[in-house]
């Protein structure tokens, strides 16, 4: 606007305006003549700013040789100019107005009525206006934007034409009957499309949600719901992020850069993919939720929330629980190892040899009830024939079967020597068949011969190894080496049993004769090296600085 034009009057188009008048011209040539494009002025009112003009795009599309042409609903080229919100209700002298139950010519009735005059809209009261894009989408939107200050949430024409295909969809399902946009009493929430039997006992919320949204937000919503007895189900394009949290989703891949069909019906032959349910189409999805029931098992956000609260109180008790008998088990451990003594440090150092006698260290120890002391022991086999320089190393089992070659009688006799050799007046444990509860099966476990109390294999398996000394193992032996055996011509092979075989001596070859070469007289070599004096004689000089100057 010029300085010193009134507020309102008439004014070209901007250069913006003109780019997209040539752009569409360029677009629209295969019309001719036909198509005529034009701007025109409009007042547009800001909250935040004074009023200004703009210049709106208007494309006027005539009858030709390819027939009328009308832009199509959703196509973000055709609608310079921006778009209000679009709701498929409204209030109309206080009773609901559902766009979706009207025909295309109820539709225009309704607009050239004096009734369109007191529509308003569901949530700020300000005058509505109903409108239609293409030949299948009627809604209703603000008379003026400007004046709104409630967040509708606007609707895209894909969001719309699934609102429409569920409620077709609804109502053909025999004792149930589809409200679009209904609203809580409280206007705490609005249902997109609301399934509602005629006996009023089961109800189900369609939700169609084609933009992002957090998934606190999906729970907070869905738990809306069901606090009021509605189980929702919610139409997203694409699977949402990883939750704890189940949420009733069906992917359709049906967005908002979809094409929307002619006919909203189509919707429901998208194939859908869902956590709870076999069904492979919408429609068919819709009509076993209707018939059969949701069969939902996990409950609302908020007994799913409970739910994982007591999972996570149950195992950080358990985790508790463990630590504190690992650390009883542990401290228990620690005094048997307090408790334990190499018979060595009280008997002096003795073991008793046997020829292929059994490996047999033991330790002293005390019961844990009576603290009666005792000897402990473990045995080992050795293998017949084989000669020993020095003892394996110590290995206590964990666990023991019901035999157990500690209970062996050659065991208790190497014991016995052992003890009666050094004076041992320490009582030998006894070794008695137990049953455990845990497994279930039998075994030999060490007892206390006072008190008859157990002495755990585990804790026996603990004890360190300075605190077991051996007390029994075969004679041990030094290794023989064995000289290599010198095998002659006739003389036997000890290692295979039959005369080496002899290798015939390698043949010397014959000497070959050379013929002395004729000698060449000296002065008739020409390879012949010089001395150092006819190097470095005057005539020696002069031919080398000859050959260096290249006149040789």
């Amino acid at each position: 606007m010029t300085p010193g034009q009134p507020a309102g009057a008439r004014q070209g188009p901007s250069r913006r305006d003109s780019i997209l008048v040539a752009a569409y011209r360029e677009f629209l040539s295969p019309w001719g003549p036909s198509c005529r494009i034009s701007t025109r002025p409009y007042l547009s009112r800001c909250p935040t700013r004074s009023t200004r003009v703009q210049a709106k795009l208007s494309i006027d599309i005539q009858a030709g040789h390819r027939g009328r042409i009308s832009p199509k609903a959703g196509n973000p080229a055709l609608n310079y100019g921006g778009n209000g919100t679009m709701l498929l209700t409204a209030m109309l002298d206080g009773s609901r107005v559902d766009a979706t139950t009207y025909t295309g010519a109820a539709w225009s009735e309704l607009q050239e009525s004096e009734e369109r005059k007191r529509l308003v809209m569901p949530l700020c009261g300000i005058r509505a206006v109903a409108k239609s894009r293409g030949a299948s989408t009627q809604y209703f939107a603000h008379y003026r934007t400007a004046e709104c200050k409630a967040d509708h949430g606007g609707e895209s024409p894909q969001h719309l034409a699934m609102k429409t295909a569920l409620r077709d969809r609804i109502n053909a399902t025999e004792r149930w009957h589809a409200i679009v946009e209904f609203p809580h009493p409280s206007r705490e929430w609005t249902i997109d499309v609301l399934a509602e039997s005629d006996d009023r006992k089961r109800r189900i919320a369609f939700e169609v949600q084609l933009s992002s949204q957090a998934p606190e937000r999906y729970q907070h919503r869905s738990q809306r719901y069901f606090n009021d007895d509605v189980f929702p189900v919610w139409i997203v394009p694409r699977r949402l992020e990883y939750s704890r949290i189940e949420i009733p989703l069906v992917v359709t891949g049906f967005g908002k850069s979809s094409e929307v069909p002619e006919d909203p019906v189509a919707l429901m032959d998208l194939a859908v993919t869902t956590d709870f349910r076999d069904e492979a189409t919408l429609g068919a999805l819709v009509d076993s939720l209707l018939r059969r029931g949701h069969g939902w098992q996990h409950g609302s956000p908020a007994v799913q929330i409970a739910r994982l609260q007591r999972e996570e109180e149950r195992a950080a008790r358990a985790r508790d629980e463990e630590k504190r008998r690992r650390e009883a088990l542990e401290a228990r451990i620690e005094e048997m190892n307090r408790n334990s003594a190499p018979p060595e440090a009280a008997f002096g150092t003795h073991t008793v040899h046997t020829e292929d006698g059994p490996f047999v260290w033991a330790t002293l120890n005390q019961c844990w009830s009576c603290e009666h002391p005792m000897v402990l022991w473990n045995a080992e086999s050795a293998k017949p024939g084989r000669t020993y320089s020095t003892a394996p190393a110590l290995v206590v089992r964990r666990e023991v079967g019901l035999k157990r070659y500690e209970n062996h009688p050659d065991v208790h006799k190497v014991v016995n020597t052992w003890m009666r050799a050094t004076r041992c007046d320490v009582e030998k444990a006894s070794i008695q068949p137990r049953r455990s509860k845990q497994k279930a099966a039998e075994y030999s476990a060490f007892v206390c011969p006072e008190c008859d109390a157990l002495i755990g294999q585990m804790f026996i398996s603990c004890v360190r190894t300075e605190k077991w000394s051996l007390i029994s193992a075969p004679l041990l032996k030094k290794t023989e080496s064995r000289q290599p055996t010198n095998l002659s011509a006739g003389k036997e092979d000890p290692r295979k049993g039959k005369p080496a075989r002899q290798k015939p001596p390698a043949a010397t070859p014959a000497p070959r004769a050379y013929y002395g070469r004729p000698t060449v007289p000296e002065e008739l070599q020409t390879d012949r090296k010089k001395t150092f004096a006819e190097l470095h004689s005057p005539e020696g000089v002069a031919e080398a600085r000859r050959r260096f100057m290249g006149t040789l």
